[in-house]
């Protein structure tokens, strides 16, 4: 039976879409448009590029955010795509400056870096009375934008690990690798309680944090890999997946939304800690996923758009599925948030993808870009770019009242948040400096 609950998620969830989908036009745009340009400037371009794709996305996800539910307007914006692809083909003069490839993975670049990007504006603009209160992360069930966001950044860092290139990373050298975002989240905890900064206990619990999720997820993920070949991951998380519904459903899950005292470490980080089954279940899902699109990329078989559209349905039906059903919760990190997470992925990777393999047909004839300046230097530095935004918001927060700025004042300050993290990794990507993990 249809609840009203689940027709209001619906509602949600579309309009979630709706405001995602629009990113994937920024860059199209961004990528067209300083093809026109003949300078060569960095700096040029990168302004231009701020004003093309990361301005749009804050306007979309803060002041202009009620705009984005009506359909037309993703009509409108998609037949002003198509337009101007149609304009450039007919009417751009053909020059002789070809691209420089960077990868044969430029759509890996942006579905990563809108990610990143999103994800980051986010975690600043949650704190200012312009950014939507129905986007903000939900206490138990339901579709928001920063309950999406985590769950994409797994994504983001599962499609690249380098096991979906055939590698094999040992348990040591993976917890080796992880030390950095243990020492991370560890710092992150004592700096929040020396300062008091305000942390709600139902994300992660009282010491938990994302960091730490990460870092078990990805220690986790090379375990299982070490027991069983990333050939037959699939069906064993698929099992894993299944097994931690079912222990959600018969008590796990009244526990976790339980209000009874947190009395010891187990019960202060059981958010943390429970969900961390569902992230894993998210990494793995994603990772085999993209080793299996490389293989068929590699074999030049002409399946890949079959492939996406089957991991697209496939996700979008169980999704309609748990919520009707069953739930979907960011702070379960159940199989409905899972399923949920990796549609929005999916069909982004998709859309770039499908771009990528457009443009490339075009790159021999016209100056075109695959990736913009800004997405290469987010995706050379993800990690540091997440490090930067977050050390910043809690500046910001820590330094002024957010709910008392006034709303042109609170954009402003958005808007340079963004401009200074996008900055930091632009220099570090012209140094060619890069923290690994």
């Amino acid at each position: 039976m249809i609840t009203t609950k689940v027709i209001k998620d619906g509602k949600i969830a579309v309009e979630l879409f709706l405001l995602v989908l629009p990113s994937f036009i920024y860059v199209v745009i961004s990528t067209i448009v300083p093809s026109y340009i003949k300078c060569r400037n960095k700096m040029y371009i990168y302004i231009i590029e701020y004003l093309l794709l990361v301005f749009p996305i804050i306007l979309k996800i803060t002041v202009l955010s009620n705009f984005g539910v009506n359909i037309s307007y993703a009509v409108c914006i998609s037949l002003f795509e198509i337009i101007i692809l149609i304009i450039i083909k007919i009417s751009l003069p053909e020059t002789k400056t070809t691209l420089t490839k960077l990868s044969n993975n430029h759509f890996i670049t942006n579905v990563r870096s809108t990610i990143n990007l999103i994800s980051i504006i986010a975690i600043l603009a949650v704190d200012f009375k312009i950014f939507p209160t129905r986007f903000s992360k939900t206490s138990e069930t339901g579709f928001s934008l920063m309950d999406v966001g985590v769950g994409l950044y797994v994504f983001s860092n599962a499609i690249v690990a380098p096991e979906t290139k055939g590698k094999k990373s040992s348990v040591k050298q993976s917890f080796k690798n992880s030390m950095l975002l243990i020492l991370i989240g560890i710092l992150r905890m004592i700096l929040t309680k020396a300062t008091n900064y305000n942390v709600s206990e139902l994300e992660y619990g009282v010491h938990w944090n994302f960091f730490i999720t990460l870092a078990v997820t990805k220690i986790c993920t090379a375990y299982i890999l070490s027991i069983f070949d990333i050939d037959n991951i699939l069906v064993n998380t698929i099992v894993l997946n299944f097994f931690y519904e079912v222990l959600l459903q018969m008590s796990l899950k009244n526990w976790i939304f339980s209000k009874a005292k947190r009395t010891n470490i187990i019960s202060a980080n059981k958010e943390g800690i429970v969900s961390s089954i569902g992230y894993i279940c998210l990494y793995l899902y994603s990772l085999y996923f993209s080793y299996k699109l490389n293989k068929i990329k590699n074999s030049k078989s002409k399946n890949s758009n079959i492939y996406f559209l089957t991991w697209i349905s496939i996700s979008l039906g169980f999704t309609t599925f748990c919520a009707i059903h069953l739930e979907v919760s960011r702070r379960l990190a159940n199989s409905g948030y899972v399923a949920w997470v990796l549609f929005i992925a999916i069909f982004m990777t998709w859309l770039f993808y499908c771009w990528d393999i457009f443009i490339t047909g075009f790159s021999k004839k016209y100056n075109f870009k695959h990736c913009p300046y800004v997405y290469e230097a987010i995706n050379y530095n993800g990690l540091l770019f997440f490090i930067v935004g977050n050390f910043l918001t809690g500046l910001i927060n820590l330094s002024i009242s957010t709910v008392l700025i006034s709303s042109i004042n609170s954009l402003l300050i958005i808007l340079t948040y963004m401009f200074i993290n996008c900055s930091v990794v632009l220099v570090l990507y012209h140094m060619e400096f890069k923290l690994k993990f």
